[in-house]
């Protein structure tokens, strides 16, 4: 989804996982041009200071993305600074990320150790380690900069605080709240991010707030903050919920921004750029083009958003001030960069038109319009990786999910993508509800038929049932089926339904069948060669255990 969803970047929807599952993907550019040595330290890093008199202090917790510079969070200081309130920015995230390396490679520690003797990940914040951060081993380790950070706080007393909440750092973030509540009671807490995109799910999954900014930010944080900083304490706002509401609130849905030109791009002016280097050196600047999804049809996907654009010459305007600044690689932090396939194809020309060297990332949707003329046009761009959502690989499958498209279009897409010189990877879903023995065959059949022209399976996922999915929000119309009462479930896992507590019929699919279906293609693509990305591994390697890991979109 957006990277402009409040707060998370990126949002950490859009991350929500994309974005992690592409970074390590694209180090092959990121170690030519931007690494010059084998570790970037010594460096300055800066403290956790929290500045006294604050109206707002806006804090980021790990772990989010390796070190990714928070776009979301560039987008929410452009609001910020135009409201007129003492604030700061302070991405706790990336100092407690360089401080963590910096200890492990200039002490040469080869386990960095945490309480009761646990052995830390070389990193925490690498994709194949996110689950480390649903551990209490992990949290307790990084106890004493939190605890440096609450006390910063209650030294300075802001007068609200502001929180981006996700899976990744959720843990995390509900446990500093706790302790927030207790050194600083009467510090106001808003909370938004990916966590919070659904008015009657994000207060759900968040136990404790005071305000809860629902989706994306721009028409809805200014007045919520000004009022906060007057000392009012407002309620029944539009598009945010808040423990002041009236009893019984009917939620109306607040309107989205239309025109994205309007509120600038992220300049970054409350960071030092430098800082966004992973601990070898890479550096790879997002950059959003459009929000939400053009299609937002796909029966699995959870974040089915409307589709709006940046012009072309606005997101060149951006790219260009940022190779000013030295970066050379981007990430299109979107899940529809292909949206509006004219609107790529005219943003690629303004990049040629400036001269512009630089290396583009992103994914895209499968689409007719994708001829070897438009990916040679892309590639001549910049665009050197390019994902694509194809998920289903057999025309069954693909009508089941409804993806709107069939296998022949996805020969043609994938095969002139490789022609035009652009590293190619795909993703999977299985197991939806209607799947049969023979779609698993012809999946087998289809990927074999194109490795030549995809270079890996970049992320593999059974279906996971997200209450906010077409499959979720209406369970009955695919003969979806709970082991217990469905209300009970749903109120005790807001966000997604655990595997085993569901089943679909005609013909009946559990967890267990989903995963020899999973292991089935496996082993078929591993007999014929076909390479399976680090993220799409750990993936698998994770349902094996039991742990249901992945965002599956459309």
């Amino acid at each position: 989804m957006n990277s402009l969803i409040i707060w998370l970047k990126e949002s950490d929807f859009p991350l929500i996982r994309w974005m992690r599952i592409v970074y390590r993907k694209v180090y092959f550019f990121l170690a030519r041009h931007n690494r010059r040595k084998r570790n970037i330290y010594p460096i300055a890093i800066p403290p956790l200071k929290i500045e006294p008199g604050l109206d707002f202090l806006l804090l980021q917790l790990p772990s989010r993305y390796n070190p990714l510079l928070p776009n979301g969070i560039g987008y929410i200081h452009n609001i910020l600074k135009k409201s007129g309130i003492r604030f700061q920015i302070l991405d706790a995230n990336i100092i407690f990320y360089h401080r963590y390396h910096s200890i492990r490679i200039l002490d040469k520690i080869d386990s960095m150790v945490g309480s009761d003797g646990y052995v830390m990940k070389e990193d925490p914040w690498d994709v194949a380690n996110t689950a480390e951060w649903d551990k209490p081993e992990v949290i307790e380790y990084f106890g004493p900069q939190v605890e440096e950070i609450l006390q910063g706080i209650a030294a300075s007393r802001p007068k609200a605080i502001g929180l981006s909440i996700h899976e990744s750092n959720r843990k995390l973030s509900i446990e500093f709240i706790k302790a927030l509540r207790k050194i600083s009671p009467e510090t106001i807490i808003v909370v938004g991010g990916y966590d919070c995109v659904y008015h009657d799910i994000g207060p759900r999954i968040i136990p404790d707030f005071d305000y809860m900014v629902i989706g994306e930010a721009e028409l809805t944080l200014e007045p919520l903050i000004k009022a906060l900083a007057k000392g009012e304490r407002p309620k029944d706002m539009m598009g945010v919920v808040s423990r002041f509401d009236s009893p019984g609130r009917e939620w109306i849905v607040p309107p989205l921004l239309e025109d994205l030109d309007s509120i600038g791009f992220p300049m970054y002016e409350w960071t030092d750029l430098s800082l966004y280097r992973t601990y070898d050196g890479g550096f790879l600047m997002p950059i959003t083009a459009s929000r939400g999804c053009h299609w937002s049809r796909c029966r699995f996907c959870g974040e089915c958003f409307p589709f709006r654009k940046r012009s072309p010459e606005k997101v060149v305007d951006e790219i260009e001030f940022m190779v000013s600044k030295g970066a050379k690689v981007f990430h299109f932090n979107e899940s529809d960069v292909n949206g509006d396939p004219q609107n790529l194809h005219d943003i690629c020309s303004e990049i040629i038109r400036r001269r512009l060297r630089v290396h583009l990332v992103g994914q895209l949707r499968i689409d007719r319009r994708n001829s070897l003329e438009y990916f040679e046009h892309l590639a001549k761009a910049g665009f050197a990786y390019l994902r694509f959502g194809v998920d289903g690989w057999s025309d069954n499958a693909l009508r089941l999910q409804r993806k709107g498209y069939n296998m022949n279009m996805v020969f043609q897409n994938l095969r002139d993508c490789h022609k035009a010189d652009i590293y190619t990877t795909v993703n999977m879903v299985i197991g939806v509800p209607g799947e049969t023995e023979d779609d698993v065959d012809e999946m087998i059949v289809n990927i074999v038929k194109c490795r030549k022209y995809v270079s890996r399976i970049e992320s593999f996922n059974t279906l996971l049932l997200f209450t906010s999915s077409e499959y979720g929000r209406n369970p009955e119309q695919y003969r979806i089926r709970f082991r217990g009462d469905k209300d009970e479930i749903y109120r005790d896992n807001p966000q997604c339904i655990p595997s085993d507590l569901w089943y679909s019929e005609d013909p009946y699919i559990d967890k267990e069948i989903r995963m020899r279906r999973m292991n089935k293609i496996l082993s078929g693509l591993y007999n014929k060669g076909i390479e399976i990305g680090s993220f799409a591994s750990v993936v698998v390697e994770n349902l094996k255990k039991g742990k249901e890991q992945g965002v599956q979109r459309g």
